[in-house]
């Protein structure tokens, strides 16, 4: 091998070892917000988006956020409630839990997990 073949070498493993580092460091930022939300989500058989007058009742009605989405950027009230807890008055919007993409543009959501109480969650 050529002396430049070794230096052109050298540059790509420090740029691929550079990104690693970067990738690590950013999941350490994060602290697991991202696995502990896709465990949230594993555990959610459907999900509603509300509108602010819908989160609103909810906090007078006694139901605080999950701390899960004080941790997203930007901050997001998600609410785990069984169908049982659900007001008759909520007009929450059925969002796709496949569409990824929608779930975190929304500000507030009801996430309605598989069966037992949102303790669980």
């Amino acid at each position: 091998m050529t002396s430049e073949r070794l230096h052109d070498r050298l540059r790509r493993m420090r740029s691929r070892v550079s990104i690693r580092k970067w990738e690590v460091r950013q999941i350490g930022h994060a602290r697991g917000v991202w696995f502990r939300f896709e465990l949230l989500l594993a555990r959610t058989r459907r999900a509603l988006a509300i509108t602010a007058e819908d989160e609103a009742r909810l906090r007078y009605g006694g139901f605080e956020p999950h701390a899960i989405g004080e941790e997203l950027e930007p901050p997001k009230s998600i609410f785990v409630l069984s169908e049982e807890q659900l007001p008759s008055a909520l007009q929450g919007r059925d969002v796709p839990l496949q569409d990824a993409r929608q779930i975190l543009l929304e500000p507030a959501l009801v996430l309605i997990p598989f069966g037992g109480p949102a303790s669980e969650a």
